[in-house]
């Protein structure tokens, strides 16, 4: 990895370490981190661009990537391809509520001169749900054909007409939710994760899985995994915190509810592997899942009979 970050920096020297499972290297007065690369170079460049957007913008705690002596963005090191960041120094963190931290992050997005073009998810989560869909029925149809089963495999083809279900519903609800008129400036696209958790709580944010998409988004996945737990702890606080600084239109609120009915959380497992407990697991959590997915405006202190907002049970 040393005749990597050469590559970067002649003559670098640094300490070897780890930061979050990712290899490392800290010198006296900075850390590079070291990310294998997941897509293509026109993408990293459009991610440099926007993070040293946000940067300048008032987000100093995001990391920059580096280009090589000879203006590359990725390496190849070992036959895998690598993004290099540069951790910014230290400096003191506000204490904002979690969504409103969120809020501010997607203002300062949503405020990019440039529009990303290879990073950009917005208005195409219909194709790639039906993409995922197609993947699974694939995955199901070679699954059917063998014999013997294990457990976990069982128990994947006993729940995956429930999977297409779901995933058929949440597609309409999408479809339908595109003739939608109530929108407002704050459904332009912005700056949001890939899958988001809580990085803009920790202290430094990696920018490697920062895409380009609607701030709905984030807010269904950090809902997401929430739900998925058994104590859904500051969802609701969570939400409410962040509408006070960033309301969300009502065609927000129908693409985050769009989003939580589609169950990317079992596309992910099943993507990962059936092996073990994991999927099982996630099926055995689906119905407390979906109660409080029935109850995601109360949460938000939202009357989605007033706005007139279609609800799942109607489509049952």
């Amino acid at each position: 990895m040393l005749q990597l970050m050469q590559q970067y920096v002649p003559g670098f020297s640094g300490k070897p370490v780890s930061y979050r499972n990712y290899h490392a290297y800290q010198t006296t007065d900075r850390l590079y981190v070291i990310i294998p690369a997941r897509t293509d170079q026109d993408s990293y460049y459009e991610l440099a661009a926007i993070t040293v957007y946000m940067q300048e913008a008032g987000f100093p705690r995001l990391a920059q990537p580096m280009l090589t002596t000879d203006g590359q963005i990725l390496t190849v090191y070992e036959n895998t391809a690598y993004l290099v960041v540069e951790m910014p120094p230290p400096y003191p963190r506000g204490l904002d509520a979690h969504g409103a931290e969120l809020a501010a992050f997607h203002q300062l997005g949503a405020g990019c001169p440039f529009a990303p073009d290879t990073l950009s998810s917005y208005g195409k989560w219909s194709d790639l749900w039906t993409a995922r869909l197609s993947q699974a029925e694939r995955l199901y149809s070679n699954m059917y054909q063998k014999r013997p089963l294990v457990h976990e495999e069982r128990v994947f083809l006993d729940t995956f007409h429930y999977v297409i279900g779901r995933t058929e519903l949440a597609i309409q609800y999408l479809n339908e939710t595109s003739n939608e008129f109530r929108f407002t400036d704050y459904d332009q696209p912005t700056t949001v994760f890939t899958k988001y958790g809580s990085e803009l709580a920790d202290t430094y944010v990696l920018p490697h899985n920062i895409i380009y998409d609607h701030p709905a988004r984030d807010l269904a996945e950090f809902t997401r995994t929430a739900f998925c737990k058994k104590e859904e702890g500051e969802t609701a606080e969570f939400l409410q915190s962040y509408m006070q600084q960033r309301p969300l239109s009502v065609f927000g609120m129908r693409l985050l509810y769009a989003r939580l009915i589609m169950p990317l959380h079992l596309y992910d497992q099943m993507e990962k592997g059936l092996t073990g407990k994991a999927y099982e697991t996630l099926i055995m959590q689906q119905s407390k899942y979906e109660q409080r997915l029935s109850g995601l405006f109360d949460r938000m202190q939202v009357d989605a009979h007033t706005l007139e907002i279609p609800i799942l049970e109607k489509y049952l």
